[in-house]
Formats: C-alpha cells, structure tokens, sequence
C-alpha cells in the first residue's frame, strides 16, 4: 500500500484490514494457501500524514529497489481532494510525480497495479491506463475522460480490470478492490473472507460492499477450488471435477478463465505445487511422499512442477 500525503484514512486502512483479515482467515480454508503480507511503502523515512491527520509510520521506501522487487502488487490508494481542482493539484505534487515514475519501472517489468477512487488517476497520469480498461469514482468521470482520452473508462463496475492493471471506482469501493486482490490469490479464500467481515448480522449499509463480493461470487469457481483441495492426492483431472460439480468441462473452462484468467488445469496445477511447497517448508517428508500427497506419480514430476512455477514466477517479477 503506498502511503501519500493526505492520502484517504479509510482507503488505506479498509485493504490492509481485509487483507489481513484474508491471511488470518487462510487457517480456516488450508494452510497452504500463500502467506498475504501487507505492506506501507513510503517515499521517505519519515511518518506520512492522512488527510485526517493520522501518521502511517515510514515502512518500504521508493527508493529502495531491492526492498520493492519482494511485493507482488503496489496499491494505490484515494487522495483525498473531493473535487476536480483538488485532483488535478494532487497530481502536480512533487511526491506524486516522482510516484509516477516508480510506477512506470513497474509496470515495464509487466508487475501488478491497483488503485481506488482519485488514486487512479495517479495511474493514468503515469500513463498507465492508455488503451486499457479502468474506471474511476463516479463524481470524476467527465474529468478522467477528458485528461486521458486514450483509457477506456467503464462506468459499469465497480471493479475493473485489464491485464495487470486493477481499478476500482468511489472511496468505500476499497474494500471491493481488496477483495479482488483475495481472490486472486484464492476465489474460496476470498467468499471466506467476506462472510467473517459479515460476522454481524444487524443490516448496516457499511458492509454492502462486502455483500456485493458474495454476491458476485462465481459458485462453480469456488466449488472447484474447493474440490481440488479436498481431492488434491488423487489422480484426477478437470472432467472428474466437472463430473462431481454436475456441470460440464466446457462451463467450467470458461467460469475458471473468466473469473481467473486461467485453465481449470493450470488451477489444479497451481494449487498442487502450493501445497507441495508448504509441505517442503513445514514437515519433514520426502519429495516422493509429498508427491503421492499432491497428486504426482514420483518426486521427479513434483521437481518438473515446481520448476516450472519458479520460471514463471522469475519471469513475472521481470
């Protein structure tokens, strides 16, 4: 999360809260579910004020480089100016600026942005969203279509997103964009999420962002994921998971990479080599009994996977 002067209190604090929530939540689904450590980056070492007058302590700097090249994504929260001339100053700000180009050095290395409400137009303002689909919040679409013609505003959801690139629209859609960012990391990981940050059951208009996730909720994507974990040992493939979801393999291909942007053979494979490598860090099992835990046939085709996740994931931190 990166921490700019003036920043919007509950824009920062409302993703570090759910995302905490999600890596607290991930004993309840699996343990092998990847840590989800969040972060404050600043631009100095110096505490940085909120527009409420709040001090977030210095953490990453953007300046250290090596310290960055650890995080997966950088997120952006709101600024805090409540009209288009407050925007437009913002984006003239030194800190922003040099923000920008640190942005621009992320994006080359095809590495993963979010922003929220007024924090999107940091991203276009670095030119970011060019030929990309983005909104914003819904006060600011006449002035985002004006100083970057070239983004494809959507007005149509509250969460948007284009490649490595995602955006979300006003202040509270924070916790949508959060949300998405859980979900990427796992569908059923994120319903859980959401249903513990409902905990209370009195109707108050605070937690209808959380309602709006569940109820965008791909059941079949969740209901697979859900299923791999409880069969990952055993021999099987998409068509078996198909079969005991009673759906067919063509719509659970294309629930999977529309929610996922992936294979339903990637996700089984993906989650296969999680667990293996949570396996490797935890216990002290051998590689071919891990493999028979995971669904491989020797530790040889376990060291294959896990291989190939290593390049691919060298590959996306370039």
């Amino acid at each position: 999360m990166i921490a700019l002067p003036g920043c919007w209190d509950s824009g920062l604090t409302t993703v570090l809260d759910v995302l905490r929530t999600a890596d607290a939540a991930r004993r309840h689904v699996d343990r092998d579910i990847p840590r989800i450590t969040a972060r404050t980056v600043t631009e100095g070492e110096e505490p940085v004020p909120t527009a409420g007058g709040l001090l977030v302590p210095a953490g990453l700097t953007l300046g250290d480089a090596e310290a960055l090249t650890e995080l997966d994504v950088l997120v952006i929260p709101a600024t805090a100016p409540n009209d288009p001339a407050g925007v437009v100053g913002t984006l003239a700000q030194e800190e922003v600026r040099r923000l920008r180009g640190v942005l621009r050095d992320w994006a080359i290395d095809g590495r993963e942005l979010a922003a929220a409400c007024t924090g999107t137009f940091v991203l276009a303002e670095a030119g970011l969203l060019d030929h990309r689909r983005a909104t914003t919040s819904w006060w600011l679409g006449d002035l985002f279509r004006q100083r970057y013609p070239k983004a494809e505003l959507d007005m149509g959801r509250m969460v948007v997103r284009d490649g490595p690139i995602a955006t979300a629209g006003a202040a509270f859609a924070h916790i949508d964009l959060a949300m998405s960012l859980v979900s990427r990391v796992s569908p059923q990981l994120a319903e859980f999420t959401a249903r513990t940050l409902l905990i209370d059951d009195r109707p108050a208009p605070s937690v209808e962002a959380a309602r709006g996730h569940l109820a965008s909720v791909d059941r079949y994507v969740t209901a697979f994921e859900e299923w791999i974990r409880a069969n990952m040992e055993r021999d099987v493939g998409v068509a078996d998971a198909a079969a005991a979801l009673g759906t067919t393999r063509r719509t659970l291909e294309r629930h999977v990479r529309s929610r996922l942007g992936l294979s339903p053979y990637a996700l089984i494979r993906r989650l296969r080599v999680e667990r293996a490598q949570h396996l490797r860090r935890t216990t002290g099992l051998s590689l071919d009994r891990i493999a028979s835990m995971v669904g491989y046939r020797n530790a040889a085709s376990l060291r294959s996977a896990l291989r190939a996740a290593a390049r691919q994931a060298t590959d996306a931190a370039r």
